[in-house]
């Protein structure tokens, strides 16, 4: 119609961004936890710069976009790996002139705890977004969350050893998929 103007977004998409940071937190936090490594000044790197930063820039585009899922989603989780990453470093080297004592079992279980339950909430939304693959991560999450609380060990570092490599394959899927010369299933 004339005098109408169109604005078509053609900016990339930022998901992939936030499941790559999601992936890679998760992939290195797994490992570490089934004793591969001890190396946790990577791990906690990690949880800050990609689990907590990359996920925070896809949380804002995505709300820039009006994902009211995505941006909350990465948005929430992004906080997440801010806090888990404080928690580790103040409880450890100290911050503000000193070492912070460590969580308690209890503290630590709930802090848990309620992050389960938020995502499982999330989660039950993946379901009419209907992507296979973010549906299976949000599962991942929702088991990592709970088998840190209520088990640890081997079981708790390999299912969140699970969620990382769920979520890069999602990240992937999704970029291969934008190109259109590669399909994933996803």
């Amino acid at each position: 119609m004339e005098g109408e103007i169109t604005i078509k977004d053609t900016t990339a998409s930022p998901a992939p961004l936030g499941f790559f940071g999601l992936g890679f937190a998760a992939t290195f936090l797994g490992l570490m936890v089934m004793g591969i490594f001890a190396d946790s000044v990577m791990v906690v790197s990690t949880a800050i710069f990609l689990g907590g930063f990359a996920q925070l820039i896809a949380s804002l585009e995505l709300w820039k976009k009006g994902d009211t899922f995505g941006a909350s989603a990465f948005g929430a989780f992004a906080l997440f790996w801010f806090s888990w990453a404080f928690i580790q470093i103040a409880t450890s080297i100290g911050m503000f002139g000193g070492i912070m004592p460590a969580m308690s079992s209890a503290a630590g279980f709930w802090y848990l705890i309620i992050w389960g339950i938020i995502a499982t909430l999330l989660t039950i939304v993946t379901f009419k977004i209907g992507v296979k693959a973010i549906i299976l991560t949000f599962i991942l999450l929702d088991l990592t969350f709970f088998s840190i609380a209520l088990v640890g060990g081997m079981v708790a570092g390999i299912i969140t050893l699970l969620l990382g490599l769920a979520s890069l394959y999602t990240a992937i899927a999704l970029i291969m998929d934008e190109v259109g010369k590669i399909k994933l299933p996803y």
